[in-house]
């Protein structure tokens, strides 16, 4: 029955239980006297209850005075003997030791012996001694102690990792913080993140993820010295205490963990690769208590993160400003999600041989109800990074098929509507079941969607984006690939992705056109390869006549751009085609 009890239960059960039997010993003891075997005095007398306690006739003693000596514990004979000695001097001595008994078992004794003399002369006459046996007590006592020091581990060490948790880390710093200072040292602590772990969990699920913090963990600890202290602070959160070193031990360390941690992990088979930004505080620079050099570190490490990740950071002053705005901008994000803050606009994609609409780009935007309307450059990468990406972009999709039915409602259905997705989103999986099923909810045909992917998130992982991508195909959904130019951007790599439908050309190379003849030649370049892959292209930025004209010549299939409109809102873009199709009538 103990096994099913919490260790806190444990304690209170043996507590109770070694209460009790205490109890019961000092009231009806179970004893048996003789004359002390260790002692140089014959054996004279052994009482009947010893063969009861021990399986031994009271003869086997009296025959044999070796007997009880022969089998007591080797580890507690040394001192069994010496009390003896000492009741022989005239002590009364009180002991505990192990007795082997007939059938072998190991009992725990206690012993109380005294010296009984001659009361005229003083004369030494007998030693009389007493023995209970201790075995159950002894038992629960070690219980106790077991679970005490369970329950202590259970307080203080990570289950998963078994690396110190975060109270235990708290105790150590302050250890390491009284020590620096008493000894006029420095210390560093460092704060690890492990990088995208989230898409191994949501992709993986928790068994890669608990095995693969299991596996950092082991590789974190053999990258300190005994002196340092590697912890976990929960989630794939990590923390170091670097004793007695400055920025520059801190800097050798931290680099040493982020290039063992690129090694390729094997689990179950897969390989999985992970990296690590990692934010640095220095004791007392940084702060003198801990708090301080936490919440610095901590700062350090999100600046980390925003470099590029990958890479360790240093606290500096400067970062307060900058993590109190992306703390309250992340606050800000949920209380948006909530609240229902975001807009979508829409920019129209005009045919050039048409020069109708053919498709509309949905473009997010943030309302805040002080700020006013919040860029996507502002807030996008926070969204990623603290996993807001995925709730926002299942809105921005929902809520541009709801618009796309409204419009087919209305008579406006010649024209694709084109969303862009995270790279957070494909990574966190499911991604094709969530677009069915607003696909099925709203009651748009999926050939009315198109999905903008950049050139990273489609490499990212070639054969989960390929499978994402054939059974959107299944739907009807188009596919264009967003910002090219600006990655991959060879020909081997665009062959790899046969299910890409339109290309389109970043606003960078489409800026510098008629003044520069590189961007011209870059943008002539582009067109026909993709024409040679039977891809169409869209040109986005498109701003002046000169673009246009450009583009046109080069064969560019389509174009957006504030020539023709900037982002405009649902009713705007609603009165924009309807001025379309009286326009066109007209004609």
């Amino acid at each position: 029955m103990l096994n099913t009890y919490t260790p806190l239960h444990v304690v209170n059960h043996l507590e109770s239980k070694i209460s009790r039997l205490e109890h019961l010993l000092s009231v009806a003891p179970l004893t048996i006297y003789t004359r002390s075997p260790f002692s140089p005095f014959p054996i004279t007398f052994v009482s009947n209850s010893v063969k009861e306690l021990l399986g031994y006739d009271a003869d086997d003693f009296l025959e044999s005075p070796t007997l009880w000596l022969d089998n007591v514990h080797p580890e507690d004979r040394e001192q069994a003997i010496s009390d003896v000695h000492r009741v022989v001097l005239g002590e009364p001595i009180i002991h505990k030791f192990r007795f082997k008994t007939k059938n072998g078992e190991w009992k725990w004794l206690r012993e109380r012996a005294k010296l009984i003399t001659d009361k005229t002369t003083g004369i030494p006459l007998e030693i009389i001694g007493g023995w209970t046996d201790m075995t159950e007590l002894i038992h629960a006592e070690n219980a106790l102690i077991q679970s005490q020091e369970k329950i202590h581990h259970l307080a203080h060490y990570d289950s998963l990792t078994q690396l110190p948790n975060r109270l235990l880390i708290n105790e150590r710093i302050e250890q390491t913080i009284h020590f620096s200072y008493r000894e006029n040292k420095t210390f560093a602590l460092l704060f690890l993140d492990l990088d995208d772990f989230k898409v191994v969990n949501d992709s993986l699920g928790h068994h890669y993820g608990d095995a693969l913090l299991r596996q950092v963990a082991g590789r974190l600890e053999s990258s300190l010295r005994e002196v340092d202290t590697a912890g976990r602070l929960g989630g794939d959160e990590f923390v170091v205490i670097l004793s007695n070193t400055n920025e520059d031990g801190a800097a050798n360390v931290a680099q040493k963990i982020i290039n063992t941690l690129k090694e390729p992990f094997n689990i179950d088979g897969k390989v999985l690769a992970i990296q690590t930004s990692i934010g640095i505080s220095i004791y007392p620079h940084n702060g003198r208590d801990n708090n301080m050099l936490t919440r610095h570190a901590d700062m350090a490490m999100y600046q980390a993160k925003d470099a590029g990740r990958g890479q360790y950071c240093f606290f500096n002053f400067k970062m307060n400003t900058h993590l109190e705005h992306r703390l309250a901008m992340e606050r800000d994000l949920r209380q948006a999600i909530n609240e229902k803050q975001f807009l979508l606009y829409y920019q129209p994609q005009i045919d050039l041989i048409s020069q109708k609409i053919v498709g509309v780009e949905a473009l997010l935007r943030w309302k805040h109800p002080q700020r006013g309307m919040v860029s996507p450059l502002d807030f996008i990468s926070i969204a990623e990074d603290c996993g807001l990406i995925n709730p926002i972009g299942e809105w921005v999709l929902q809520q541009a098929c709801e618009d796309i039915k409204t419009w087919e409602v209305a008579g406006f259905s010649g024209f694709k509507v084109a969303v862009n997705l995270s790279l957070r989103q494909l990574q966190a999986g499911k991604l094709f079941e969530k677009i069915s099923a607003i696909l099925q909810q709203t009651g748009v045909a999926g050939n009315r969607l198109e999905l903008e992917l950049t050139e990273s998130v489609m490499m990212e992982n070639h054969a989960v984006t390929l499978n994402f991508m054939t059974q959107c195909k299944d739907l009807g959904i188009h596919f264009s690939i967003d910002d090219f130019g600006t990655g991959y951007s060879s020909l081997s790599y665009l062959t790899k992705l046969p299910l890409l439908d339109k290309l389109k050309i970043d606003q960078s190379f489409i800026h510098d056109l008629a003044e520069h003849n590189d961007a011209n030649t870059i943008v002539s370049a582009i067109v026909n390869m993709a024409k040679s892959l039977r891809l169409n292209v869209i040109a986005e930025g498109v701003e002046t006549l000169e673009q246009l004209n450009y583009l046109t010549e080069c064969g560019c299939d389509t174009v957006q751009g504030f020539y023709f409109s900037k982002p405009v809102s649902y009713d705007a873009l609603t009165e924009f085609l309807q001025r379309e199709i009286t326009t066109h009538k007209s004609e």
